[in-house]
This record gives structure tokens, C-alpha cells and sequence, in this order.
């Protein structure tokens, strides 16, 4: 039996719940339980900034754009352990009100290969990745916004956009 180690055993429980919290929306939402799923992501985003101010004193400052929120975000990520390099996403203003962006290699690519194996597309998957810059956006900037995967796993990389509402 080959053992696990401690880091990769915690993405295995991380993607086993989103796996679950997405199945479980389904039950309840049908094809289509982003309204369910953004709720989640904002609880996630809010407890992960939460953690990191108080259990070890990250300066969470409030911003005034969709792409300032979103670079902080990136930016507590790395620091926070959460993300490997800010050089995993490419984000692109196209005005203040809507960012596009790219994620490279995305760690959650698995959860929604297997929604598209079973016959869901793109335009249903609730992306965990950029439905937590959404919520991000929300919680630094105080800017409600919707988000879209615009394209899944070309080359391993993911786009959507972030557009205010």
C-alpha cells in the first residue's frame, strides 16, 4: 500500500467535498446550481480572508475595482499557500466593470472534466476557481458580480469572465 502524503491527502479532501457541494447543488438545483454555488464560494473566500487576518495577521484591505480585488486575492493566495505562483492566471481588464481571465493548470480541472465527461458543457459548470475570485471581488471591493466560464481545458487552461452586474 503506497502512502499518501500529507499535502496531496489535503487536495484529495478538498476536491472530495467540492465534488460533493457540486453533486449536492445539482440534487437540489438541477443542471444549473450557480446561485447555490456562489453562495458556497462567498462563505469559502469570507472564512479563508478571515484565517488569514486573524490566525495569521494578513493586512486585509479593502479595494475599488474588480481587478484590484482580484490581484489582492492572487496576491494572499500565493502568500497563503493557496496558489503556487500569481503566474497561474492571466487577468485582462477589458473595462473597469468586466475581467477576464486565465487560469493555468487549474487544481480543480478534474472535478469539472468529470461534469463534462457525463454530458454537461461549459456553460453549466459553477467553477470553483473563478466563482472564489467573484466572491473575492465581493468581499474586498464590496461589488456585486456575476462570473462565466467562457472556455474548459484548452492545453489544461480554463477562461471565464468576472463582470459587474
Amino acid at each position: 500500500m503506497v502512502k499518501i502524503k500529507s499535502d496531496e491527502a489535503g487536495w484529495m479532501m478538498a476536491l472530495t467535498w467540492l465534488s460533493a457541494i457540486e453533486e449536492t447543488a445539482r440534487d437540489f438545483h438541477g443542471t444549473r446550481p450557480k446561485m447555490f454555488c456562489k453562495r458556497v464560494y462567498d462563505h469559502a473566500v469570507e472564512h479563508y480572508l478571515r484565517m488569514l487576518g486573524e490566525e495569521y495577521g494578513f493586512q486585509i484591505k479593502k479595494v475599488d475595482t474588480i481587478q484590484s480585488a482580484v490581484e489582492q486575492y492572487i496576491q494572499m493566495g500565493v502568500a497563503g499557500g493557496l496558489f503556487s505562483d500569481k503566474s497561474q492566471f492571466e487577468l485582462n481588464a477589458v473595462n473597469p466593470y468586466r475581467l477576464d481571465m486565465t487560469v493555468h493548470q487549474c487544481v480543480y480541472l478534474k472535478s469539472c472534466q468529470n461534469l463534462i465527461d457525463i454530458g454537461f458543457n461549459v456553460r453549466d459548470l459553477s467553477c470553483a476557481r473563478i466563482g472564489c475570485f467573484r466572491a473575492a471581488v465581493k468581499v474586498l471591493a464590496n461589488i456585486d458580480c456575476d462570473y462565466a466560464v467562457k472556455s474548459f481545458n484548452i492545453n489544461g487552461d480554463c477562461q471565464g469572465t468576472i463582470e459587474r452586474v
